[in-house]
């Protein structure tokens, strides 16, 4: 069993130094292969003067852990790869920056707890969603290490999550998409509000489009989705597209993306520039409520509810993987329709 620790850290070790000089994943698949096939055919011994290099300085340590995380998990989704390492930099900030794979149950609880103890959106601490979030995301990486025979135990396991009561779906209603509408100030603005609103799509599905991938005539729109990596079909309606199309005419620069900055060099959209203008149309607007990309995403949802798409129906039209999410968040009705009930009773 040692033996094969000490074999896989080897390969572990060639794969992290070539991946500095090999960006091409297929030919790193290749290379690791080829090491494997080769190590059956030896033998090998811990010599005890040599892995010690990596233990004098922590942060080498770490760094070399985190570089083999990203090379083995590579066929993650850039969001998911984004949440898992920004769980894993914040545990090692707050720990001082003690070894991941020394981290222990203790270390675990006493990180949540300040975690949790942080400022939140909505209150003076996170919510436990967020927590769970958190503690999701770095369960995932020590259960990678524990799998890579690296650690014997996946220390998070040993905290419990938090209980999540389910809130009614923020979501806009009809006379808020018209001031959003009305407080844009150019067909950029416009646009935008409209792809959000037409489609329900993520914030990073937004901004991965490209304009190829826009059909003008029908609408349609296929894409990657963020979560799960499967394809589906996004739509713009009539005045998506209306918009959209004076928005594209309007535009003077050759990026291949649906969106752009606004400056040069007309970068692609970011994720934080979206929440930024949508944030700002909403306050032009004079909205007391949250204002942000996903809201629109709520908001397909809950009208296709309302109008008696089934649960399956929505669970395509927004991507969810599981039917157990739109399920979770799309089977309970509204305190509109529930007294439209009581009044027909």
């Amino acid at each position: 069993m040692r033996e094969q620790a000490i074999k896989a850290e080897i390969i572990n070790n060639i794969i992290v130094t070539m991946s500095q000089y090999i960006t091409d994943h297929g030919i790193l698949n290749i290379l690791e292969q080829v090491i494997r096939e080769q190590m059956v055919r030896v033998e090998v011994q811990e010599i005890t003067t040599l892995p010690a290099q990596w233990n004098d300085e922590a942060s080498l340590r770490n760094q070399y852990l985190i570089q083999l995380f990203i090379i083995k998990k590579r066929n993650l989704g850039r969001a998911t790869m984004e949440a898992y390492l920004g769980a894993v930099k914040r545990l090692i900030i707050t720990l001082d920056n003690k070894p991941l794979d020394s981290i222990d149950s203790t270390d675990i609880e006493w990180y949540l707890s300040q975690y949790e103890s942080r400022k939140g959106i909505n209150g003076p601490n996170v919510e436990a969603s967020t927590y769970n979030n958190e503690r999701r995301f770095l369960s995932a990486f020590f259960g990678w290490m524990r799998k890579m025979r690296i650690i014997t135990e996946n220390p998070v396991e040993c905290t419990e999550p938090k209980k999540v009561y389910l809130k009614p779906i923020d979501y806009y209603h009809p006379e808020e998409i018209i001031q959003l509408r009305d407080a844009c100030k150019d067909a950029r603005e416009r646009a935008i509000i409209e792809a959000f609103r037409s489609t329900g799509a993520r914030v990073g599905e937004i901004a991965d489009i490209k304009i190829n991938q826009v059909n003008l005539e029908t609408g349609d729109i296929l894409i990657c989705g963020e979560k799960g990596g499967r394809y589906r079909t996004l739509y713009l309606d009539d005045d998506a597209r209306h918009y959209y199309r004076i928005y594209l005419e309007g535009r003077t620069d050759e990026s291949p993306y649906m969106f752009t900055q606004s400056r040069r060099p007309y970068g692609k959209m970011t994720t934080c520039g979206y929440r930024t203008i949508i944030k700002a149309i909403g306050q032009r607007a004079g909205l007391t409520c949250r204002v942000y990309p996903h809201k629109s995403r709520k908001t397909l949802g809950m009208s296709l509810k309302n109008k008696g798409v089934d649960l399956g129906t929505i669970q395509e039209v927004l991507g969810h993987v599981s039917p157990a999410t739109t399920s979770q968040y799309y089977a309970q009705s509204t305190s509109k329709r529930l007294r439209d009930v009581r009044e027909r009773i």
